[in-house]
């Protein structure tokens, strides 16, 4: 994308317009030339023309229409460069038409006048002191012309020859005044267009940008005419509609979205302004909350919408909400660990001691047991400080879930064999592995706390594929105990556990972590009614991409 003119382009600019005038001009001598040639051989005795020297004229006259013609090939072809054409062809312009006029009698045939059209030209073309010789040269030729019969020995009357000075002298003063007007009209002229093409190149670039901006826009923009019909979308808003790749025609909004075409018309139905903002279901599985905008005041300007993503609403919401919980959680963790310190260190320290009974040592026990499990309590909040901090990236789930099992079976020492894998090798997911790494070890663990020693079965059971919205998911499958009916309800609650010594936050941080992502983490109970099912349904994969493109 271009952000302005050079120097050089601008001269280029320049340049090929000069190329252009050249080539305008010489059509003017060539209509002059062939004007001359038709009068010289056609019409002889047409006064003033060819009147002294009807020869002469003619072959003037075809030379001009020789050269005019021999110049036009050169231009179109641009066998030399600008200057030389100039140059040579105000040159001859000047001789020839000097002599076209000496052939017709001297000035007062009134021929005199091309050699000012002949200045002007020129001066519209080259720079100012070029443009003066001209003007210089042309004077010095009209005066030639003029005293020729006096310097070449004819019988002239002295008196004539003095009355037509004045008339050169004015013509002099008229070739200078041309050559500077011209010139500086010139320059303006040029100055303005060189002006006016920035001026376009900076327009086509605000207008690129723009478009550029809006199409990269996370926010779907949609334009609409009075009936319904689609004019104008941007990315976003094919994704949203299920426009991907974009018709060659664009379809009625009714047909894509009928829902946000019923909204669409229940809001121009009342004026234009419809209070409160609904939320509309696509058939491409999103759900939009739009937003619309009239174009103008007229009713069938058309209108445009903006809409936005609830996944994405929900997601900031909960990670502005996931970053104030992170402050508090650390405050409190903070606060918590320094007399959970004192505790522990003396409870160790009464536990030292040698003179105790078993009451006194039961006591200590509890206290230093309990102490390690408000440690784990605050550990566990202090993850919650840090699930604020999102880095999605996109990748293959498969191979990630393979070295997972591998990784996570060595770490508590079981046997791989615990883990078995019904993944989808295509399938790809955005999440921040670091924290989909949490998700998946708290509900593995949380499958083997209620699943039965290890003999030879899988355990655990990890499964991936597609919702019908084509979203990705990955569930974590056991045959253990499973969740009693009554309290499926309550198992994300933080602090909600069923052992004596759990914490009670496993799930509760896997949720929150899950939709940190854009992600939901929901419990299924296991097919007949044996064991557990946790189902992790991510995001879709392309958002990713916005994501960090945007």
């Amino acid at each position: 994308m271009k952000t302005g003119m050079s120097r050089a382009e601008s001269q280029a600019v320049v340049e090929t317009e000069n190329w252009k005038l050249l080539g305008y001009f010489n059509y003017y001598r060539l209509a002059i030339a062939l004007a001359a040639v038709g009068i010289g051989f056609l019409a002889p005795v047409l006064p003033p023309f060819g009147e002294r020297s009807l020869d002469l004229f003619r072959y003037a006259s075809l030379l001009y229409a020789v050269m005019a013609t021999t110049t036009w090939f050169t231009i179109r072809e641009r066998h030399f460069d600008f200057e030389t054409h100039a140059v040579v062809s105000a040159f001859a312009d000047i001789v020839l038409l000097t002599i076209l006029v000496h052939a017709s009698g001297g000035l007062s045939s009134g021929l005199g006048m091309l050699l000012i059209i002949a200045v002007a030209g020129a001066s519209l073309m080259q720079a100012r002191r070029i443009t003066i010789l001209y003007a210089a040269l042309a004077a010095i030729a009209v005066i030639l012309e003029h005293s020729w019969d006096y310097l070449t020995n004819k019988d002239t009357v002295a008196a004539n020859l003095v009355a037509g000075y004045p008339q050169v002298g004015m013509l002099g003063v008229g070739f200078f005044a041309t050559a500077f007007l011209g010139y500086t009209l010139a320059s303006r002229l040029r100055a303005t267009e060189v002006l006016a093409e920035r001026r376009g190149v900076d327009l086509a670039n605000l207008t690129q940008l723009n478009e550029l901006i809006i199409q990269r826009l996370q926010l779907g923009v949609l334009v609409c005419d009075s009936d319904g019909n689609i004019r104008l979308l941007n990315q976003t808003a094919q994704k949203f509609l299920g426009l991907t790749p974009l018709p060659a025609k664009l379809p009625a909004l009714s047909a894509v979205a009928p829902d946000l075409a019923v909204h669409l018309f229940r809001w121009l139905g009342e004026g234009r302004r419809l209070r409160g903002r609904v939320t509309v279901a696509t058939g491409a599985g999103y759900q939009l909350l739009p937003r619309f905008l009239p174009l103008g005041e007229d009713t069938g300007a058309g209108t445009l919408m903006f809409l936005e993503d609830m996944a994405i609403l929900k997601q900031q919401a909960q990670q502005m909400k996931m970053a104030s919980l992170a402050r508090l959680t650390a405050s409190i963790a903070h606060e918590i660990r320094n007399p959970l310190g004192a505790i522990s260190n003396a409870a160790q320290l009464l536990g030292e001691a040698s003179e105790q009974n078993a009451e006194e040592r039961k006591l200590t026990k509890i206290i230093q047991d309990q102490s390690r499990r408000m440690n784990v309590i605050v550990e566990n909040v202090t993850q919650l400080s840090r699930r604020d901090h999102v880095n999605p990236a996109r990748f293959a789930l498969n191979p990630w879930l393979q070295e997972f099992a591998h990784q996570y079976a060595d770490t508590i020492q079981i046997s791989r064999d615990a883990f078995t894998l019904a993944a989808v090798n295509s399938i790809e997911i955005c999440i921040d592995p670091e924290q989909l790494h949490q998700v998946v070890s708290n509900l593995c663990q949380n499958a083997l706390r209620h699943s039965p020693p290890f003999t030879g079965t899988p355990l655990i059971k990890l499964e991936t594929g597609l919702t019908t919205e084509q979203h990705p998911y990955l569930d974590v499958i056991d045959w253990g105990t499973g969740v009693a009916p009554e309290i499926v309800d309550f198992i994300f609650d933080p602090f909600f556990t069923t052992t004596p010594k759990g914490t009670g936050l496993g799930l509760y941080i896997a949720r929150e972590l899950c939709e940190g992502n854009g992600a939901t983490l929901d419990y299924h109970p296991g097919e007949g009614k044996v064991g557990s099912r946790f189902r992790v349904i991510f995001s879709r994969p392309e958002d990713c991409l916005e994501a960090e493109t945007a």
